[in-house]
């Protein structure tokens, strides 16, 4: 009868003596310096946060622009092209502005930065990857700079795309208007 008792309190030994040679390993240990758990958890819940909210915004922006595209094929002019344009930037922007905020609430609330001022500003500077400022992270959170950054990277990247389409769009609607004046 105590047999199984003490496997059951040997168990957790095993456990944590496994963990304990886990993180002995000298590649782990290394990793672990390099990329701590915590910046990988709390930034990269994060970034698929603020990737989560570009895909919403860029489907809000495309809808938009396919929408307004059409109708202003029925009755193309240039100046509609060009709000059209601008609108859409409008939105891009407002997109990215909100990413920063989100960024600078996670930073907040996270415990990180008590100053929203200093939240927004890091945060938008990371975030454009424009850097400047020797504003930094407390101590053990230095690498979620980086991770702030990817995302960045990867919503301009795909807020770039997507303007390509936009351009696109407002071009043949010019090039409708140019069509009909030659006519």
């Amino acid at each position: 009868m105590t047999e199984p008792l003490l496997v059951a309190q040997a168990a957790p030994d095993v456990a944590d003596r496994i963990g304990r040679d886990i993180t002995n390993l000298p590649l782990l240990q290394h990793l672990a310096q390099v990329m701590p758990a915590a910046d990988v958890a709390f930034g990269g819940g994060m970034l698929l946060v603020i990737i989560l909210i570009h895909a919403t915004g860029v489907r809000v922006v495309t809808n938009y622009v396919a929408h307004h595209s059409h109708a202003i094929l029925a009755r193309p002019q240039i100046w509609r092209a060009d709000v059209l344009m601008a609108s859409s930037v409008f939105m891009l922007l407002a997109l990215h502005l909100l990413e920063t905020i989100v960024w600078a609430a996670s930073l907040v609330y996270g415990g990180l930065l008590t100053s929203w001022r200093a939240a927004g500003f890091f945060a938008g500077n990371t975030y454009t990857t424009v850097g400047y400022g020797n504003f930094v992270l407390p101590a053990g959170w230095e690498m979620l700079a980086p991770i702030i950054a990817m995302s960045g990277l990867f919503a301009f990247g795909w807020s770039g795309s997507v303007l390509v389409d936009i351009v696109s769009r407002c071009q043949r609607i010019k090039d409708v208007v140019a069509g009909r004046a030659k006519s």
